[in-house]
C-alpha cells in the first residue's frame, strides 16, 4: 500500500470537524442563512434537543424550493438585478419559513471509525457535498465536506 492509499483509511474521527454549527428544525432559514454567511458555510445538520441528527439543510435545498415555486407560480424570480444576492433572495423568499419545511433526510451518514476512502465512496455515490458523523445513539459528533477532502489532498506531501 503506498502512503496515499494508507493516508485514505485514515478513520473519520481523525478527520472530520467536530461540534459542527447546527441548527434546529424549529428554526427559521433566515437564522439558518446568518449563521451560513457567518460562518461561510453551505450546509448545516440539523439536530433535535438531544442532539440527534434530523436532517441537513444546503444552500442548494432553498435553492432548488426557490425554482420549484419559481415554476409553479410562474413568475419573474429569477430576474433580478445582478447586484441580487443569492443570499438576499434565499431571505426573501424562505426567510419565515422553518428549517423542517426546508431541509433534505441525511440519508447518507458515517460513523467515526469509517475510513476517509469509504465516506469518499459514499459522497460520489450519492452525489453529497456534506456527510454527517453521528454515532450508534444518531447523535451528531461531526461532519464531512468535499472542501475537507480537498483541503487533505492540497496539504499531502
Amino acid at each position: 500500500m503506498n502512503a496515499t492509499q494508507t493516508d485514505l483509511q485514515i478513520p473519520l474521527h481523525s478527520f472530520m470537524r467536530r461540534g459542527p454549527i447546527t441548527v434546529a428544525e424549529t428554526d427559521t432559514i433566515q437564522d439558518a442563512v446568518e449563521k451560513m454567511t457567518e460562518n461561510h458555510l453551505s450546509a448545516l445538520p440539523v439536530i433535535d434537543d438531544d442532539g440527534c441528527l434530523k436532517g441537513i439543510l444546503t444552500v442548494s435545498d432553498m435553492l432548488r424550493l426557490i425554482q420549484d415555486a419559481e415554476r409553479t407560480l410562474d413568475c419573474d424570480m429569477a430576474i433580478y438585478d445582478e447586484s441580487y444576492l443569492v443570499v438576499d433572495l434565499i431571505r426573501e423568499c424562505l426567510g419565515s419559513d422553518e428549517v423542517a419545511t426546508v431541509m433534505s433526510n441525511a440519508t447518507v451518514t458515517a460513523e467515526q471509525n469509517d475510513s476517509l476512502q469509504e465516506v469518499a465512496k459514499l459522497m460520489v455515490k450519492h452525489q453529497v457535498h456534506h456527510v454527517p458523523v453521528i454515532n450508534h445513539d444518531k447523535k451528531l459528533l461531526g461532519i464531512v465536506s468535499a472542501t475537507d477532502y480537498v483541503r487533505f489532498v492540497a496539504e499531502m506531501s
